[in-house]
């Protein structure tokens, strides 16, 4: 019995030991996990201080937003500081850090910019200049240059990837293959610098079509992409001219009429003429019409604004030489000053025969092309003139032949019709839609003679019907001989709204 008891006491003790074992082992399994949830609870939860930066980086990009939409709309109503023309298409997205997401102005290349002022070192405000679009962020030359830098290392990643994707399997590498990074600018196209230099004290102190503004939507990848080249190869030695974003050009684009010929003979002459007496009552208080007799051609961007060049022409040039870069030079700074009013600008240029006059210069006018189709018909306007015409009737038939090449693109406008009033409707028509374009109503601030003299051109009688445009040519030539024979004499400048020597012609009688 006693060795019973004793067993029974010793099977009882390892019992209890068990079981303070087990209950022990539960314990810590326990509070383990519990030190475990801790822990996740505490890595999974922000720690106040990082709440409270979030929130002070929050409320600092509101604020920024709302000062950056603040001076937007002060911008609106501010004067124009200059406009450009671009060289580059920009698509704007999420990752361009614009100080207003969903305002940054999208545009193409060739497409012309009306800038308010500088907002910062990467951002300008202004607008695509077309009816509809409203004031927004456009990148800036520096801003501009790093997307294009952005999209250089992105495609060298894409090669990168490619490459390592063609030594994986077979569905890896058309992956990677079918996600090709949008490729950059072409080397032509540098976004270092303006071809002008453009005054930024000077804008400091001013201070597609499914969007109608022109704001793309919100894409993930920003892209700069360069006009497709038509230019012929570029040899090996030839250093290659670096292209910038933009090209400064005048506020308003002068217009510049060419053909049926050449100027100075009195068809072509008296046909400007007319439009010219045309545009001057139909535009009255819109338009400056002025006299060029320097030879614009020869403003062409590279030389008259490159600093580095100018020594260049200063060393190997005559004295005679460069007395005509200046009138140049001062002729060009005289019609950005005329631009700068946001009226219409139309240039009687005595020089320019041809639109390929005008590629390299930085006016970017309106090329209007008076055309007569008829090669025959052109011969009986110079043969009725007089043996005085008619002697150079072949110089002025070449001439027209040169024009009747060209390929349309090179013209903004070709009047071809066959009667005044049609061809005048024509051009009227054209430039009311660019005035419309240059001049929104939420961009600019009320002015009086403009909104009165918009009102009495809408009372003015369209031109009355008059016969064939060669007739009308005829007829208005006889009564205009004294105003365009001594030209010289003429002043440089013709007044909107005063009257020169001669009579009025038919054109003046219709308006």
């Amino acid at each position: 019995m006693p060795q019973l008891r004793q067993l029974g006491s010793k099977a009882t003790h390892s019992a209890m030991r068990a079981q303070f074992t087990a209950n022990s082992m539960n314990t810590i399994e326990q509070a383990h996990r519990g030190i475990l949830g801790s822990a996740d609870s505490y890595t999974s939860r922000p720690s106040d201080s990082d709440i409270s930066l979030e929130e002070d980086r929050e409320a600092l990009r509101k604020e920024a937003e709302r000062q950056a939409l603040a001076q937007l709309e002060k911008a609106k109503t501010k004067p124009v500081a200059f406009a450009v023309r671009t060289n580059v298409g920009y698509n704007p997205s999420q990752n361009d850090d614009v100080p207003v997401q969903g305002v940054a102005i999208s545009f193409e290349a060739k497409d012309f910019l009306h800038i308010k002022e500088k907002y910062n070192n990467d951002w300008w405000i202004g607008r695509l200049v077309k009816e509809g679009c409203e004031v927004g962020f456009i990148p800036s030359p520096v801003k501009l240059d790093n997307i294009r830098l952005q999209q250089e290392q992105k495609m060298r990643q894409g090669r990168l990837s490619s490459k390592s994707g063609g030594n994986s399997s077979s569905s890896l590498g058309d992956v990677t293959g079918t996600r090709r990074p949008t490729p950059p600018a072409t080397g032509n196209a540098d976004l270092t610098n303006l071809a002008f230099d453009v005054d930024v004290a000077d804008i400091d102190a001013h201070e597609s079509d499914s969007q109608p503004n022109h704001r793309s939507p919100k894409t993930s990848v920003s892209s700069v992409t360069a006009p497709p080249s038509n230019a012929k190869r570029i040899p090996f030695f030839k250093k290659q001219e670096n292209i910038p974003p933009y090209d400064v050009v005048p506020s308003m684009r002068p217009i510049i009429l060419v053909g049926p010929s050449l100027k100075g003979y009195e068809v072509t002459d008296m046909m400007q003429k007319a439009l010219f007496d045309f545009l001057k009552h139909k535009f009255d208080g819109r338009i400056s019409i002025t006299r060029v007799t320097a030879d614009i051609s020869l403003a062409k961007r590279s030389v008259l604004n490159n600093p580095s060049k100018h020594t260049i022409i200063e060393r190997s040039s005559t004295r005679s030489s460069l007395d005509v870069l200046a009138e140049v030079q001062s002729e060009i700074e005289r019609i950005f000053e005329l631009a700068r009013t946001l009226q219409l600008v139309a240039l009687d240029a005595d020089t320019i025969n041809h639109p390929a006059q005008l590629n390299k210069t930085s006016l970017a006018p309106i090329i209007v092309y008076i055309k007569i189709a008829s090669p025959k018909v052109l011969q009986r306007l110079i043969k009725s003139r007089g043996k005085s015409q008619a002697k150079h009737l072949n110089v002025q038939m070449v001439a027209s032949d040169k024009l009747a090449q060209c390929p349309p693109e090179l013209f903004d406008i070709i009047l071809d019709e066959n009667q005044l009033e049609d061809a005048c409707e024509h051009l009227a028509e054209y430039l009311e839609a660019y005035w419309k374009a240059t001049h929104p109503a939420s961009c600019n601030p009320p002015n009086p003679l403009l909104n009165r003299t918009m009102a009495t051109a809408a009372l003015a009688a369209s031109p009355a019907p008059v016969s064939n445009l060669q007739v009308q040519v005829l007829t208005s030539l006889k009564r205009n001989l004294d105003f365009w024979g001594p030209r010289e004499a003429e002043n440089k400048d013709v007044a909107v709204g005063i009257e020169g020597p001669g009579q009025p012609t038919e054109a003046e009688d219709a308006v």
